[in-house]
């Protein structure tokens, strides 16, 4: 996985429950964040900790962009598809859930996701991490 923009600054997440390391090493890697989640959310939680960096509006080749989605629960929110086409409209590379993780029951929105960056042009490079082509 190459590494993230030498701007970036570390996001500490909020621990949310057992998969907040695994979340946090991608977070780790990324120099934005893009996400919406109802107030229960792991994903709510992160937006705001990543602050002005999530969900920018702005992004660039070098950037690589951390997403996470929200789970089957009642009153999910879809991911935001619009944000991440304009991430992808600027090159960005990407961090999602590996494969293991988006076979899980419960990640229905991660799933949502990576069938979304298939369909746009994007592939995995490794597992979990994202570029076009």
């Amino acid at each position: 996985m190459k590494e993230p923009n030498p701007s970036s600054q570390k996001v500490t997440l909020p621990v949310t429950g057992p998969y907040t390391a695994k979340d946090q090493l991608k977070s780790d890697r990324a120099s934005k964040f893009i996400g919406r989640g109802s107030s229960r959310s792991s994903t709510e939680q992160y937006r705001q900790a990543w602050g002005d960096r999530a969900n920018s509006g702005t992004y660039a080749s070098d950037d690589i962009v951390f997403i996470s989605a929200e789970g089957n629960r009642a009153g999910a929110l879809k991911p935001d598809f619009r944000e991440i086409k304009i991430a992808m409209d600027a090159a960005a590379r990407f961090i999602t859930d590996n494969q293991a993780n988006r076979q899980r029951p419960y990640n229905t929105g991660e799933r949502q996701v990576a069938d979304f960056l298939s369909q746009n042009g994007y592939r995995e490079e490794s597992d979990g991490f994202w570029i076009r082509g």
